[in-house]
This record gives structure tokens, C-alpha cells and sequence, in this order.
């Protein structure tokens, strides 16, 4: 039986999936995302626009990004060592320049022509022994409300974006197991 962790790691869970989409969600064989500056790669621990969560500070030049944002969650405990079973619902967003609306409107397609592949193909983003990430997978039933292709306007710029869900799932175990 393979080591289960102590306790969750979300972080890893979600830098799990940057490095997949890293990786993997390429154009031409060449990452799409714009890459960062020294600083901010440094400082985000990754040399592209992939990010964990959304930047509160908006850099035009950054673009095409992407953003992995934790929108929910759900736990369950199972069997005597009290096992604990960690669902995080990722919104993954795709963010491109709109200054051209027809370059835009390719570098969106693009994008999400990029991202889904992995993201279906992927059923284990990362997992290796000891670490809590088994499995990636699609949401169960409806999509969901805020998934597909939109529009976002920060600071009066519009950009346009494509969104869709996935769940990463995490295992572990508190450690000592269950107390009476």
C-alpha cells in the first residue's frame, strides 16, 4: 500500500496542475502563455503566466495567462484510519488580449484547443508515491454556470476568456488515525 500523507496539501495539488498545463497545453510545441519577468517568476515559482489563483494586479503584459483558482471543496472520511477523501474544485481561466478582436478571438480558440486535450488525456496530474494528488477528473452532471468563452473587464480594458472546471482530488490521513 502506497504512503498516504498526513495531512492535505492544496498548494501542491494546484502547482500539480500549473506544471501539467506547463508541460503539456502547447501551440506549435511551444508553451502559449506569456513568460514572466525574473522577478515575478522568482516570486510565482513558475517562468510562465500560469498562475494559482488571479493576479489582483492586471499586467497587459502577461498575456495570453491562464489562472487556477480553488472555487470549492468538499472532504469525506472514510474507513478505520479515518482516511479523508479532499475534492478541490479548480475554475481554470484563460485570459487573452482583446486590443485586436480577431487576434484575440484566435489566441482564445487556441488556448482552449490547448488546454482541454490535457485536461481530458490527464487522469493523474503529477501523483507519484507518497504525495495526496490521485486523480484529476471533469466534473459529475451540468456544467458548470460560469464555464465556456466570455468577456472581462478590468480597469475599463476588455479582455476575452474562456473557463472551464475541473476536480483534483487529494488523499490522506490525520496522522495517528481516528480518535476515540
Amino acid at each position: 500500500m502506497p504512503t498516504v500523507p498526513t495531512s492535505p496539501n492544496t498548494l501542491g495539488v494546484l502547482r500539480a496542475l500549473q506544471t501539467l498545463l506547463l508541460n503539456n497545453a502547447l501551440i506549435g510545441g511551444v508553451s502559449p502563455f506569456a513568460a514572466l519577468g525574473s522577478a515575478d517568476a522568482t516570486r510565482y515559482g513558475v517562468a510562465r503566466a500560469i498562475y494559482i489563483g488571479a493576479p489582483k494586479d492586471f499586467k497587459d503584459g502577461y498575456l495570453p495567462q491562464c489562472q487556477l483558482v480553488a472555487e470549492g471543496d468538499a472532504v469525506t472520511r472514510a474507513g478505520a484510519q479515518g482516511r479523508a477523501t479532499d475534492e478541490v474544485l479548480v475554475r481554470i481561466t484563460a485570459v487573452a488580449d482583446l486590443t485586436d478582436w480577431w487576434t484575440g478571438e484566435q489566441t482564445i480558440l487556441a488556448l482552449r484547443d490547448a488546454i482541454w486535450p490535457v485536461l481530458l488525456a490527464h487522469v493523474r496530474g503529477g501523483a507519484s508515491t507518497g504525495t495526496g494528488f490521485v486523480a484529476l477528473e471533469q466534473p459529475d452532471a451540468e456544467p458548470h454556470p460560469n464555464a465556456g468563452f466570455g468577456m472581462l473587464e478590468v480597469a475599463g480594458v476588455w479582455y476575452r476568456t474562456w473557463t472551464c472546471h475541473v476536480l483534483a482530488r487529494q488523499l490522506w490521513t490525520p496522522s495517528g488515525g481516528l480518535v476515540p
